[in-house]
């Protein structure tokens, strides 16, 4: 499948909103973005976008990306990077349920970049581009940076304020991306090789929590600061990861969900389109080999 040179344009419903350059009024940034997705959606194709970074900022949730040679898993307080005309998509997966905030940034004239003189704006474009990965961690505070100049773009409409906090983000990115990958706590990190190792089975959070000698409360809030989403939430995306080779090994609907510990067939379908966009059913039928984009 060839891929697109993809433009956004103005949109505004209850769950996305998508802020182009004429609502925005900054030079460089093409779109300042928002979507809650409250159910999986159809997945991106692959495509590109012309002399413009993205960058994809996780809040909530989880996702998967792809570029040409890899494949990308982003939760809460991840962001995802493409450079410049780089061919990406959601490589088949639809989008499941999170918050996502992302933007586009211009970079062909440095001149025309969030108000700075060339100088500033040729220094910030050369730190994007050293970025030497396309996955950055940051935590909650650095992440209102973004959400602040989402908020201001719709409320106040002032762009040399948005432009501001933009700027600042965009340091604190470069900054982060330079910084020690996070390591897990070795309770945390015993957790999730639990579930792992458990799929096939019912997985409660009270023995969870029991195990990392923690609350329930204290360990959905560490778990979660730590991977990003919920426990349960990563428990249900893991046993559907799962669920999806069981079935293309021929595995029957009703033996996939029994498999792995759902009480019935029904329950199953549901938290399997819940996570997928998919049915079972729509799933096998559905299926085929990745589009070629070589």
């Amino acid at each position: 499948m060839e891929p697109t040179n993809w433009k956004d344009e103005y949109f505004k419903s209850d769950v996305r909103t998508v802020l182009a350059e004429e609502q925005l009024q900054i030079p460089g940034l093409r779109i300042l973005a928002k979507h809650t997705l409250r159910n999986a959606i159809p997945p991106l194709n692959w495509h590109y976008h012309e002399n413009a970074f993205e960058i994809t900022m996780c809040t909530k949730g989880a996702l998967s990306f792809s570029s040409t040679d890899s494949n990308y898993k982003i939760s809460g307080g991840d962001v995802f990077i493409t450079t410049p005309n780089e061919i990406h998509s959601t490589d088949e997966v639809p989008l499941s349920l999170g918050e996502v905030y992302w933007f586009q940034l211009e970079i062909s004239d440095p001149s025309r970049f969030l108000f700075l003189e060339p100088g500033a704006a040729e220094a910030l474009i050369a730190g994007l581009n050293e970025i030497s990965h396309h996955v950055v961690k940051i935590n909650a505070k650095e992440s209102e940076y973004l959400t602040q100049a989402f908020y201001f773009a719709q409320t106040e409409g002032n762009p040399y304020v948005v432009a501001s906090f933009i700027n600042l983000f965009l340091h604190i990115l470069i900054l982060a991306s330079q910084k020690t990958k996070f390591q897990l706590t070795p309770d945390i990190g015993r957790s999730l090789n639990y579930i792992m190792d458990h799929l096939t089975v019912e997985i409660s959070l009270d023995e969870l929590a029991a195990q990392c000698l923690l609350s329930i409360s204290q360990y959905k809030q560490k778990f979660k600061k730590q991977i990003g989403i919920s426990p349960r939430n990563f428990i249900n995306q893991q046993k559907i990861e799962l669920a999806k080779s069981m079935l293309l090994d021929d595995n029957s609907i009703t033996d996939t969900a029994m498999g792995l510990g759902f009480n019935t067939s029904s329950y199953f379908a549901t938290v399997f389109k819940r996570y997928t966009f998919y049915t079972p059913t729509e799933f096998l039928a559905n299926h085929k080999k990745k589009p070629d984009i070589d």
